[in-house]
């Protein structure tokens, strides 16, 4: 009986001594697993940023100053970094919600120029790590270096309401029961939101959902055509083309991004795995073709008909040598020789090896809308903007207007594949210089709202006159009796 009671006793005790030991290791492996899940939600949150674009408009440190330029203004991306007094350290998760589905922050409304049309197809378990790490990033404690700037009444955010009202309704979007396909729209419907760029937009700026992914002019820069249209969209890309394009900004030596399109690749489609840009690839040849604008041949030649090009070493210089020997040269001719040809090639072929994209069926050169060639010859690429491709420079500052667009006209026929190209110095002007008008309905909008303020002051400013000349009368009678 002793032994049975020792033994239960030293049973007990074992059990209360080693209870608090017990708690600490379990809390200890509860710390470990909720630090381990907190880590994978910021990586996950991460992704989803780069997915989402963010930092194509915010910038990689968050502090925002990208500038969107309407025909009302100038729109600008503000600070999302965790600073409590720049930036959106003061947000809840639901306040992120707001903003990503309604374009609604605590303290204002957002204007459409944040895509929260497509974000708001955004899932809970995206906003959930998009929230846990943006909070975990190092503020940012100053505002961008410029503000939006809109003309009245736009400035009024609460006039944003109405848009919303008009165009935020669910979309016809497609649905899928393949993963991937269904994957790749939500890539690209909702946080790649492609269509806010490539969807053609009405007067009022609402996205045009029967011509989604047709393409669009924004601030000068064509977004193309995505859907699979074989002559003006992406219906002769190869899937794999798709995917080096989103990934290197280049793909096939025939198409390179430029401009936003660039800073895209730059900051969100290059991070992406290889199985959501397969997913993308593989969505976008399923969208229905539209036939858009005027293009008369195909953007990309068909694969068959591509030529392979090459570049042996010393190529350039012989061929260079041998043109500046010739006393027949034309004027464009020269202004190519003395601007192109030593990085592309007297004959276009260019330098793959090294990045220098060729000319020969280039993508910029075929397409009938010439801006985005005009903005690259007039202001040129950025080095780091697609993978290893070197810096072009931009002529805007060397060449005239005129000599723009004698260069643009050479290129094109020469190795474009167009038959003639008459562009003009007004043309070059119009893309890289006029800023585009503001849409007849909301130049109405804007004298209405003008006439109706002019209206209120004026009786706001009669009421008061009125009420001082009866209140006076009103004395002068007092007196009076």
């Amino acid at each position: 009986m002793s032994t049975s009671g020792s033994s239960k006793f030293k049973h007990r005790y074992r059990l209360r001594l080693g209870a608090p030991i017990a708690a600490l290791m379990l809390a200890g492996a509860g710390l470990a697993e909720t630090a381990e899940t907190a880590a994978f939600q910021i990586e996950r949150g991460e992704y989803v940023a780069r997915a989402s674009g963010c930092m194509s408009c915010h910038g990689e440190d968050l502090s925002g100053g990208y500038q969107v330029e309407t025909p009302m203004g100038t729109i600008v991306a503000s600070n999302i970094s965790p600073s409590r007094a720049f930036g959106i350290g003061d947000y809840a998760r639901d306040d992120l919600a707001d903003v990503l589905r309604r374009g609604v922050s605590p303290d204002r409304r957002l204007y459409p120029a944040m895509p929260y049309t497509s974000f708001r197809g955004m899932t809970d378990a995206d906003i959930d790590d998009l929230f846990t790490w943006l909070r975990d990033q190092d503020p940012v404690e100053k505002p961008p270096d410029h503000e939006t700037d809109l003309p009245f009444p736009f400035n009024i955010r609460t006039g944003v309401m109405a848009w919303n009202w008009l165009y935020l309704g669910d979309r016809d979007l497609p649905e899928f029961d393949d993963p991937v396909l269904s994957r790749g729209a939500y890539l690209v419907d909702h946080l790649g939101h492609c269509g806010e760029c490539h969807t053609p937009r009405n007067d009022l700026f609402g996205v045009q959902n029967d011509r989604y992914l047709a393409g669009e002019v924004i601030d000068g820069w064509l977004a193309p055509n995505l859907t699979s249209d074989l002559v003006t969209g992406i219906g002769g890309w190869a899937e794999q083309e798709i995917i080096d394009y989103l990934r290197t900004g280049t793909a096939g030596n025939v198409v390179q991004a430029a401009g936003p399109m660039a800073q895209f690749v730059e900051h969100a489609t290059s991070h992406l795995d290889a199985d959501d840009l397969a997913a993308i690839a593989a969505y976008l040849k399923t969208i229905p073709p539209i036939d858009s604008r005027d293009q008369d041949i195909p953007v990309l030649p068909p694969v068959a008909e591509r030529n392979d090009p090459r570049h042996r070493y010393g190529q350039i210089r012989e061929e260079m040598s041998a043109a500046r020997a010739r006393d027949d040269l034309a004027e464009p001719e020269q202004l190519y020789l003395a601007h192109c040809a030593a990085c592309h090639g007297v004959t276009g072929q260019g330098q793959p090896q090294a990045y220098y994209p060729p000319l020969v069926q280039n993508a910029a050169l075929r397409r009938a809308e010439a801006g985005n060639l005009l903005q690259v010859l007039a202001h040129g690429v950025p080095a780091g903007k697609l993978y290893r491709v070197p810096a072009m420079p931009g002529f805007a500052g060397e060449l005239s207007n005129d000599q723009i667009a004698i260069l643009a006209n050479y290129t094109r026929t020469t190795f474009g594949g167009r038959q003639e190209s008459n562009l003009t110095a007004a043309d070059v002007a119009y893309a890289i210089e006029t800023e585009e008008e503001m849409p007849a309905p909301l130049r109405t909008l804007q004298l209405i709202a003008w006439v109706g303020l002019i209206g209120l002051i004026f009786l706001l400013v009669f009421g008061t006159v009125a009420w001082w000349w009866l209140a006076r009368r009103r004395g002068l009678k007092r007196q009076e009796g």
